[in-house]
């Protein structure tokens, strides 16, 4: 397991690990702030081989994610640790249709007439 902090130092590790891995998963955990919980989640980061950059994910290069989202780990973390971002998100309920508010049709506009 390997963890790379968004310094200069770090950074010449992790671009040397990217170029020599084309196709490796690394990882990045966030906190998730919502009014309803607040928990862990991480997303999955591969990069693609590209001309001008050591690699691309997106319109970023290794070196803008490590900065953005770093620190980066190359182990996926575990369920109790946290969970991903873009996962299903558990089990969902629809709205209760007695306590919805019925719609109400807009009121008619009055029409104006032209000024001479």
């Amino acid at each position: 397991m390997t963890t790379w902090q968004p310094t200069r130092g770090d950074q010449k590790k992790f671009l040397k690990d990217v170029a020599a891995n084309p196709g490796k998963t690394y990882y990045s955990i966030r906190e998730s702030v919502q009014p309803w919980d607040s928990s862990n989640v991480y997303r999955e980061i591969v990069f693609k081989p590209s001309r001008l950059w050591v690699g691309t994910w997106g319109h970023h290069g290794a070196e803008g994610v490590l900065s953005l989202y770093g620190p980066i780990t190359d182990v996926q973390p575990a369920a109790k640790q946290a969970r991903p971002l873009f996962g299903t998100g558990g089990a969902q309920f629809p709205p209760d249709p007695s306590k919805a508010v019925p719609a109400q049709a807009p009121a008619p506009k009055r029409r104006l007439l032209a000024r001479r």
